[in-house]
This record gives structure tokens, C-alpha cells and sequence, in this order.
């Protein structure tokens, strides 16, 4: 074997993270059992079947990643090693995760879990990575993930711009009859405006439950000049007192939330107080009266005070 073949299969490799197969050797001249008489010297490790890598690398999730690429041509990362390739949160995995074409024989093995499909969709791709898109992740991460896990896992996406609820339900419609979509519907109805609604009246009602003031809905904020600032979702007028239910559809991206932070420092400027209740909060609704009226007290003592 000359220097400048050396050389060139060491490009190779490089192109591929540090990895050859055996198609790289035969392009170089080398027979059917050259891949093993490398790892048999002991200069190369086999990462997977017919992938290998130099021995002095570490066999880690990355390097098996790009392995796996090679490995199954027609896969390609999916359910936890998708989100993660795509930059939004999901549960730490030690495992690659792929999805290959239904009839593709390879077989999940240690360190990758292969996921068949008879609805295979279009991969990204970037460099040697191949990967389901967001919203086909969100709904294959569904049969894996608990509820909260997978809300979570929602909002990171929708907060790094990667889908949207929309977008998720509408990958969910083309795969009836597949396991975790019931779940994945309660966590998409999240992200709806009539699930705002609900949050809202809950909000309302709470807040008439703690006081005998008078409270009000969709309350319009005016500044001193008489310019509307906005509406609060449930307002104490005497108290000048706005709450919010912050539900996840409005309130949830950077953006959303500098908005509402802005317009709360608009409603103070005015006199105002904004105090917002969060989506998860209204699971312990107890709680959430306990809070409201902890608020309308301390409310009551500052305008005394004042």
C-alpha cells in the first residue's frame, strides 16, 4: 500500500467523522477482508458491522452516530437522537436511536435502537446527519415519553421554532391507529386558543372565590392620557389588580414573554399590578386561590399604605 493511498483513505475517513467502510477500501483497491485485517492489527476498532474507526478514538454517542449513518444508509436518526440533532429538549438517551424503511434488515443491536416504519417521511440533512424532521419526531417520541415529558419536549421545539402544535398534528393525522396518540392529542390540545379559554375561565372563577370585590373580565387598561394598554384576563378594579392565565399557546415563545414583560411594565407605569398564573399552575388549584388571595391582600395594604 503506497503513502498516497494512505492518505486518501485517511481523507475518507475524515469526511465520515473519522470512520471508514468497506466501500472506501474497494475504491482504494483493497479486497473483501481488508476491513478485518485492520481490526485485527489492532490499529482500527469495528464501531459497528462494517464501520470501523482508528483505535485511538473514544466509541462515544457521537462517533456511533455517525456510525450508524453509514451503517443503515437508508435510516436515519430519529425519536431521541432526532431532537437532539434538531437542538430541542428531550429525555437523555445512551442510545441511537434510528428509523429505517419497514423491509430494511438491520436489527437494533447495544448502543442503537432500530425503530421500522411502514411511513417513512422526507430526512434532514446536514453533512454525514440524517434525521427525522421535528414534527415527525414529536409524534414518534409520543410512544417513548411520559405526559410531562412529552410537553416539555413540545414547548422546547415550539420555543426553538423547530414546529408547532399544528405542525405535530397534522404528521400525527397520516399514522391512525399508532400507540401514544391519544397522549400526544391531550398535549397538543395544550397549545390551543380554546384551551386559553378554559385556563381563563378558571383564572376568573378562582379569584371570585377569594373576594367580595368586584371582578372583572377582559378589562381594558388605560394610561393616565387615556391610551388603552391592553386588556387584563381578569381584573379587581378598586385595586387596580390584573391577573393573567399565561396558557401555553401565547405565552410560551422568547418573544411572547417579552411582550407580556413590556406590557406589565406599561400597566405599572399606569398604576397597575400584573400578577400571571402559569399553565401547569392550575394543576393544584388550591394553590392557586391560596396565591391569588395572598396577592389581593398584600395589594389591599400597599394602596393603604399609600
Amino acid at each position: 500500500m503506497t503513502r498516497a493511498t494512505e492518505r486518501a483513505l485517511t481523507e475518507r475517513a475524515r469526511a465520515h467523522g473519522g470512520l471508514l467502510i468497506q466501500a472506501d477500501l474497494s475504491a482504494a483497491g483493497f479486497g473483501p477482508g481488508e476491513l478485518r485485517r485492520r481490526v485485527r492489527l489492532g490499529g482500527w476498532q469495528e464501531v459497528l458491522p462494517g464501520v470501523i474507526a482508528p483505535a485511538a478514538l473514544t466509541v462515544d454517542s457521537v462517533l456511533l452516530a455517525r456510525a450508524a449513518m453509514l451503517w443503515v444508509p437508508a435510516g436515519g436518526l430519529s425519536h431521541y437522537s432526532a431532537a437532539a440533532q434538531a437542538g430541542f429538549w428531550v429525555p437523555e438517551q445512551d442510545k441511537v436511536w434510528l428509523t429505517a424503511p419497514f423491509g430494511d434488515p438491520h436489527r437494533s443491536r447495544p448502543g442503537v435502537e432500530i425503530v421500522r416504519t411502514r411511513h417513512p417521511v422526507p430526512l434532514r440533512t446536514e453533512g454525514l446527519f440524517r434525521w427525522t424532521p421535528p414534527d415527525r419526531t414529536v409524534v414518534d417520541l409520543a410512544q417513548v415519553l411520559s405526559e410531562r415529558q412529552l410537553a416539555a419536549t413540545l414547548l422546547s421545539a415550539i420555543r426553538k421554532k423547530a414546529t408547532t402544535a399544528l405542525a405535530v398534528d397534522a404528521a400525527a393525522a397520516t399514522l391512525g391507529g399508532r400507540a401514544g396518540l391519544r397522549l400526544l392529542a391531550r398535549v397538543t390540545g395544550l397549545w390551543t386558543p380554546a384551551r386559553e379559554s378554559l385556563l381563563e375561565d378558571a383564572l376568573y372563577g378562582d379569584v371570585c372565590a377569594v373576594t367580595e370585590l368586584r371582578v372583572e373580565r377582559q378589562w381594558e387598561v388605560h394610561a393616565r392620557v387615556g391610551q388603552l394598554l391592553g386588556r387584563g384576563d381578569v381584573a379587581i378594579p378598586v385595586l387596580k389588580l390584573v391577573f393573567e392565565a399565561d396558557g401555553l399557546l401565547f405565552h410560551s415563545t422568547d418573544e411572547q414573554i417579552a411582550a407580556d414583560q413590556q406590557r406589565d411594565r406599561r400597566f405599572l407605569a399606569a398604576g397597575w399590578q400584573t400578577a400571571r398564573f402559569r399553565e401547569g399552575a392550575f394543576e393544584n388549584r388550591v394553590l392557586v386561590r391560596r396565591d391569588i388571595a395572598a396577592i389581593i391582600e398584600t395589594r389591599r395594604s400597599q394602596l393603604g399604605a399609600a
